[in-house]
């Protein structure tokens, strides 16, 4: 069976009932991994993993303008729908859906979905609007499909948390799967982004994984202010010069590490090379 395109509610119900009324049947598995499309390999293991997971695989395509603030790519965000169907069937996909913003924010929609603490720090500081529309848009794809499971990855670490807080404070009967960050062979954190880096910005990118890397010796012998001195230090001395924040915060709940706790610390970066910002985060 090819993979279904949907791209209204009405269209998405029909889908989901007709796969589990199929082959399968009405408790058939669902999992969803919501996108904003330019498909690339992390994706791709998204679905892999959802497929090892569940009956029936959904992916969604949604350019979500809520999260975007003022001066950012909203207008100039890769869009290659074509391709990205060809990638997703290729994986598996059953059902993708495409919806226009009238699916997802009829006229008068007026809600936002604010998770105040997780979304106070870190890149909500730095994008104070971005992940109301991160947590408005996942729990309506959340109720709109129904869906069982939800997978994302470890790259977009603060956002993950966020979406488990989500899905827990709401009651909604989602489990959230979470996937190690997809790495390419020279360890970039594989990102719609990084299409946008030049063959130098690209060296200049792959040296964040090696960075980070050695933040996790650095941290075991030193305290914590030290560790991101030495870490800002090796940024600056690759050529990475622009940094939005270099962070130390606990692993479950992004609060400031106390006593210098070595047992359940990460590190949060976000750089800029030219005018493409890159996150990261490692486990130290």
């Amino acid at each position: 069976m090819s993979v279904e395109i949907v791209r209204d509610l009405r269209g998405l119900h029909s889908s989901i009932a007709r796969h589990r009324n199929g082959p399968l049947n009405t408790a058939a598995s669902l999992a969803i991994v919501p996108t904003m499309g330019a498909i690339h390999k992390a994706h791709e293991k998204l679905v892999i993993e959802a497929k090892r997971n569940a009956d029936i695989v959904l992916v969604t395509i949604f350019v979500n303008p809520m999260q975007f603030g003022e001066n950012e790519d909203f207008s100039k965000y890769p869009k290659s729908e074509q391709e990205d169907i060809k990638r997703l069937e290729s994986k598996g996909c059953d059902i993708i859906y495409i919806p226009d913003i009238d699916a997802i924010y009829p006229e008068g929609f007026d809600l936002t979905i604010n998770i105040p603490k997780l979304s106070s720090v870190l890149c909500g500081l730095k994008r104070p609007n971005h992940f109301k529309g991160v947590s408005t848009v996942v729990a309506k794809l959340l109720l709109q499909s129904g869906a069982d499971y939800a997978l994302f990855g470890e790259k977009d670490y603060q956002q993950l948390l966020i979406i488990k807080s989500l899905v827990k404070n709401l009651d909604i009967p989602c489990k959230v799967l979470a996937i190690e960050t997809i790495r390419d062979e020279n360890g970039l954190a594989i990102s719609s982004r990084n299409q946008y880096l030049n063959a130098e910005n690209r060296k200049l990118a792959n040296n964040i994984n090696k960075i980070m890397k050695n933040a996790v010796d650095i941290y075991k012998n030193k305290d914590l202010e030290s560790t991101i001195k030495l870490v800002k230090e090796n940024f600056i001395t690759a050529g990475i010069k622009k940094i939005d924040y270099i962070e130390i915060r606990d692993n479950n709940q992004l609060n400031n590490i106390e006593n210098n706790d070595k047992s359940n610390a990460r590190l949060f970066i976000a750089v800029y090379i030219d005018n493409i910002r890159l996150i990261d985060n490692i486990k130290l």
